[in-house]
């Protein structure tokens, strides 16, 4: 929604596991490309169903359209589900690149791998680094460049992608050393969003995005991905009203089992009275796993400091949205409520709405529901990431 699209930056996201070798000596081709990042290992998800490379800028677009209310209508879980989709398909844009590359035997061998080829105009290399750590773990550094092929001459390459993935445990193809054994990837890789724009002059995303994270296999629990992403100056190729934004968010999943994100952000709430176009600050945290049956329930709950009103006081806005569904699609929303509240937590009457459909929408394993009357059910903002759980996490 215009008004207060609280998950409208790109936020996004999360490198998953990818087999390398850890052990010594010269690794293979293989166990570079199984290394290198691609669309299936940095997707982040909130629905089994949720595309690798994310929904199309006009879905999105869409989406914020058709959450544009005067009321500020929270939309939490919708929003978070938009999120999802948009972190991955920006990511997308330079990730094809990778993945179109490294199909091809690279130009270089031995402990660096260089790989590129022209398409469409643009010159693309990426290079990967192997090293290989005291401790037994595979450090893989890797760098996606692109230019525009010149009329003559040779091309000026941009770094437009880079970072790095440490390889923990048997490599993914080793099966027979791997059985009953932890594997772990962790590592970094950034996004410049204005570097690709000098290469491709119609790309209209601009800033970075840098995401560090840690996915870990266990044998007998799973998958457990998690990421710390931050925006710097960021602004989607849709744009946003807010203007570039930066921000920070955690995320968290354990496929068919839960996941959770918080984002924190500045923004300019334009559905209140505000010509000044003063920024508050804004928390997100939402939490969703899988029932018994197969349904996703999941809950959203928001909360934007130091608003200030055309009196001159100061006042709290506060959101919840509750939501269940399947597995495969965006839950739908059975509960939402929003609010403003005083410095004493009482609720202004001119500000209080919410609506509910069917029974019990809101899973009671998320805790007490906020409430229009006062503030004595609100969500408790000051959790830590560690701190806010869903169930069966381990």
């Amino acid at each position: 929604m215009k008004v207060f699209r609280i998950f409208s930056p790109l936020a996004a996201a999360a490198l998953a596991a990818c087999g390398s070798a850890a052990g010594p000596g010269t690794a293979t081709i293989q166990d570079f490309r199984a290394a290198a990042p691609t669309s299936d290992k940095l997707a982040i998800s909130q629905n089994d169903g949720d595309s690798p490379q994310g929904n199309d800028a006009s879905d999105s677009s869409a989406i914020a359209q058709a959450l544009t209310t005067p009321d500020c209508h929270p939309h939490l879980f919708v929003r978070t589900h938009e999120i999802i989709g948009r972190v991955n398909r920006h990511f997308a844009k330079l990730l094809h690149h990778v993945e179109d590359l490294i199909e091809d035997n690279p130009l270089t061998n031995g402990e660096t791998k260089t790989w590129e080829n022209v398409r469409g105009g643009i010159d693309r290399k990426f290079t990967m680094t192997r090293t290989l750590n005291a401790d037994g773990s595979v450090t893989f550094d890797f760098e996606l460049d692109l230019a525009s092929v010149p009329a003559s001459g040779s091309p000026s390459f941009v770094k437009v992608m880079w970072g790095s993935i440490t390889h923990v445990g048997p490599a993914a193809e080793d099966k027979d050393a791997g059985a009953g054994q932890l594997v772990e990837n962790k590592g970094t890789v950034t996004f410049d969003f204005t570097a690709l724009a000098s290469v491709k002059t119609s790309e209209r995303a601009r800033g970075q995005i840098t995401d560090t994270f840690d996915n870990v296999h266990d044998p007998d629990k799973g998958v457990k991905r998690t990421a710390t992403v931050v925006l710097t100056n960021f602004t989607p190729e849709e744009g946003d009203g807010h203007g570039p934004r930066n921000g920070t968010f955690s995320w968290e999943r354990e496929p068919s089992v839960g996941g959770k994100l918080k984002f924190d952000d500045t923004v300019t709430l334009f559905c209140l009275p505000n010509p000044a176009g003063l920024q508050s600050d804004l928390t997100a945290v939402s939490r969703w796993y899988k029932a018994d049956g197969g349904q996703v329930h999941g809950r959203s709950d928001a909360r934007a400091t130091g608003i200030e009103l055309p009196d001159g006081g100061v006042d709290t806005w506060m959101g919840v949205t509750c939501a269940k569904g399947q597995t495969t699609s965006m839950p739908a929303e059975g509960f939402w409520l929003m609010k403003l509240e005083d410095s004493t937590g009482a609720t202004d009457p001119s500000f209080a709405r919410s609506a509910q459909v069917g029974v019990d929408p809101c899973d009671p394993v998320f805790g007490d529901v906020p409430i229009l009357a006062n503030n004595s059910k609100d969500y408790d903002f000051s959790k830590s990431f560690t701190e806010i759980t869903f169930p069966n996490e381990w």
